[in-house]
């Protein structure tokens, strides 16, 4: 029997190699065809996606695979359901800006509720945050390392740009920014919310649908099982579960416990 948390992990550390190799050698950072799910690749991603397929297609004979590159490939009746977001933060990675990841989730079927394994590389620091269900998270080697803050005022949050510049959103963002202490935005929504499982940063929002489900499911799976919370957002409002294919159409607020991540969703329905 195959162990997934393994196998998993072999694929993110392999591929972080591969691909900060080819960004070193200078061919990984050409523009390439635009993928699935309308966005620019570079060569970078579709070796890295390459190299995960293998990876994932040696070990597992029947699975189906959900990438941002290939879209839906594989088995019509699999027994794993393998999404793949090979290069995380790519725009960051080809102007050479040091955040950028890789994200792999393994399911049972294409509902994030049936989830088994999640994992998340950064390319930069080689650091993985890894888990499976009913198990534990290994943050950057180590355990998770929540904070206690619970309250908007004392918090450093990651602000996602688009809930700023859509103007369904952007009062809401608005208070949620003049509300806590200091407020970034680092364009890999992987990384930023992994930054909530080691202990940098106090919460991750992006308030309207711009995030596909490889963007964020492997850490938000990971953030619960460290302990931490989420609200997956809908224009019609929470969602406690979604399909692995779905386009862009979700939002995220991640915090490390209900209180702050209440906080900030409660904004929205104040005067």
């Amino acid at each position: 029997m195959v162990d997934l948390l393994k196998l998993a992990e072999e694929a993110l550390t392999v591929v972080r190699d591969v691909v900060q190799e080819s960004i070193k050698c200078g061919w990984g950072l050409k523009p390439k065809s635009i993928g699935a799910y309308g966005d620019r690749s570079y060569a970078f991603d579709l070796v890295a996606e390459r190299t995960i397929l293998n990876i994932i297609t040696d070990k597992l004979k029947n699975v189906a695979i959900i990438s941002e590159e290939l879209g839906i490939t594989g088995s019509g009746n699999p027994d794993y359901y393998v999404l793949i977001d090979p290069v995380d933060g790519s725009r960051n990675a080809s102007r050479g800006i040091p955040i950028y990841s890789t994200t792999l989730v393994i399911s049972k079927s294409m509902n994030s509720k049936d989830i088994i394994v999640g994992g998340v590389v950064d390319h930069v620091s080689g650091d993985i945050y890894i888990g499976e269900r009913d198990g534990s998270v290994v943050a950057s080697g180590g355990k998770p390392k929540l904070t206690n803050v619970r309250s908007l005022k004392d918090s450093y949050l990651i602000v996602s740009m688009w809930s700023i510049r859509d103007e369904r959103y952007r009062k809401w963002a608005e208070k949620i920014i003049c509300n806590s202490s200091f407020s970034s935005f680092l364009a890999s929504t992987a990384l930023e919310i992994c930054y909530i499982i080691s202990g940098r940063v106090d919460g991750y929002v992006c308030l309207g649908p711009y995030l596909r489900p490889f963007d964020f499911l492997a850490p938000i799976f990971l953030l619960k099982l460290a302990g931490g919370t989420y609200k997956i957002l809908t224009v019609d409002g929470v969602a406690d579960e979604i399909d692995l294919s779905a386009g862009r159409n979700f939002g995220v607020i991640a915090a490390p416990n209900e209180e702050l991540a209440y906080e900030i969703l409660n904004l929205r329905e104040d005067p």
